[in-house]
């Protein structure tokens, strides 16, 4: 679209010579044209945006300090504080959009910071961690670090690279949350979980097989015990 048409759609977008991001999204959802973050994409931001149209001395809809003061009551009204939930909240309050408030600050982690609420977004981060490995616990067999990858991403649940950052190691989480693999293994298990370590090894031996375990995290720690030697035998 030539920047004419962007100018002649901005400008059909304002009231009275005024256009925030709010107004210009629910007016192009309802007539077209480009999105909000094309915009942004294009022009670097949307104080860029209202520079090409002329509006550059429009006051925001928001001030920084009213959006860290918003963002502190949405906090204490939803008694946590996520991206998700925040979006809704703000739709039911008049409040900063999401995009309002990334855009004042350059990410939603920044927001929260500059609103001494980083701390509170890491809690429900690891609280949302842990639900996900006891649902997941609940509705998969086996309960692995490969299963569960699988299972997160077909649900939209944390990933196993967030569970492994926030808790360590894969086995560090199911331990901290009592889902600790370290249990009797049966002939089978063993058998299993060797051809599984077959299929990825040259050559399989028992330090092989430890040298494998610990590199794919997963959770079958079997010890490389006389039976098992007796296996790779």
């Amino acid at each position: 679209m030539e920047e004419k048409q962007v100018i002649h759609q901005l400008r059909t977008a304002a009231d009275d010579g005024r256009l925030t991001i709010h107004m210009y999204q629910q007016w192009q959802q309802a007539n077209g044209g480009p999105t909000v973050l094309e915009l942004l994409e294009v022009y670097g931001s949307w104080a860029n945006v209202l520079r090409l149209v002329g509006f550059e001395n429009q006051m925001p809809r928001f001030t920084k300090s009213e959006m860290l003061r918003t963002l502190r009551r949405a906090a204490k009204d939803l008694g946590s504080i996520n991206s998700a939930d925040y979006r809704k909240w703000a739709h039911d309050h008049d409040a900063p959009t999401l995009t309002e408030v990334v855009i004042q600050f350059g990410s939603w982690k920044v927001a929260l910071i500059e609103a001494d609420l980083l701390g509170m977004m890491a809690k429900d981060q690891k609280i949302e961690i842990i639900q996900a490995l006891l649902d997941a616990s609940d509705e998969i067999e086996p309960f692995n670090s490969t299963t569960y990858a699988k299972w997160a991403k077909a649900n939209q649940r944390p990933s196993i690279t967030k569970v492994v950052r926030r808790f360590g190691s894969w086995t560090q989480a199911l331990e901290e949350i009592g889902l600790s693999t370290r249990k009797a293994f049966t002939e089978q298990d063993i058998l299993s979980a060797l051809k599984e370590a077959s299929e990825d090894l040259a050559v399989l031996s028992p330090w092989g097989y430890e040298i494998w375990q610990k590199k794919t995290g997963k959770d079958r720690r079997l010890k490389i015990s006389n039976r098992c030697s007796v296996l790779l035998t």
